[in-house]
């Protein structure tokens, strides 16, 4: 499957930004991802944080290291961010030591993955984050996807998961701060003009006690020990 995501994500690295994120759909998504970093991370502070599955760097602006399993996505964000720490790594086997990091995210990469390789990187970020350091990122959310009957056997977007799962996974090792909804509404049935007026209303459902019907869950877990 790792094989799959390489081909999968090196052949759309040079069109990734313009074709996923400067339409209205893509804008949508990445002011609500954005706005909830802002509420965790400090942008000034970030020598110490690392972006897994950083991509062409959407997210970079928090982080000063960066790690992708695409060469060809490394290729674009170094490009575009000469002066970060940026390098080919695959997130089950991350080459930093114990304790680095003070904060990690990582978005649209849980969603491509299964169970076991979540646990190997929920254990990999662990190791390297120091204590009380944040681990934020996303995932579909699973009760979402069994309201709408979605369905799908491919890699592609095929994981999803339900906030009881995450605190099995977590036990012992992290304490789960909060969770945060993203496009409570379905954004890509929505005319695309009117798209920039249903965000305020998406963000207050996204933070509602409906929030875990969300298309997608941003997940912060703080490392207890």
């Amino acid at each position: 499957m790792k094989q799959d995501i390489i081909k999968y994500y090196d052949h759309l690295a040079q069109k990734y930004d313009q074709d996923r994120f400067s339409n209205s759909y893509g804008k949508y998504i990445h002011q609500q991802e954005n706005k909830v970093l802002e509420k965790y991370l400090n942008p000034n502070e970030i020598d110490n944080n690392l972006d897994i599955a950083c991509g062409t760097g959407r997210f970079l602006h928090f982080s000063h290291y960066g790690i992708d399993i695409s060469p060809n996505m490394i290729e674009y964000s170094t490009k575009k961010f000469p002066e970060k720490n940026i390098q080919i790594s695959d997130a089950e086997n991350l080459p930093f030591e114990n304790s680095f990091f003070k904060n990690i995210t990582s978005f649209h990469l849980f969603m491509h993955l299964d169970i076991p390789q979540m646990k190997n990187i929920l254990h990999e970020a662990h190791r390297v984050l120091q204590t009380d350091g944040y681990f934020i990122f996303d995932i579909p959310s699973q009760k979402r996807r069994k309201l709408t009957r979605y369905k799908t056997n491919h890699w592609h977007g095929g994981n999803q998961i339900d906030v009881k799962t995450i605190l099995e996974l977590s036990k012992n090792n992290w304490e789960l701060i909060n969770y945060h909804g993203i496009a409570f509404f379905p954004i890509h049935r929505i005319p695309k003009a009117i798209r920039k007026y249903c965000i305020t209303l998406d963000n207050s459902l996204s933070n509602s006690f409906i929030k875990e019907y969300s298309s997608h869950l941003i997940f912060i877990l703080k490392k207890i020990k």
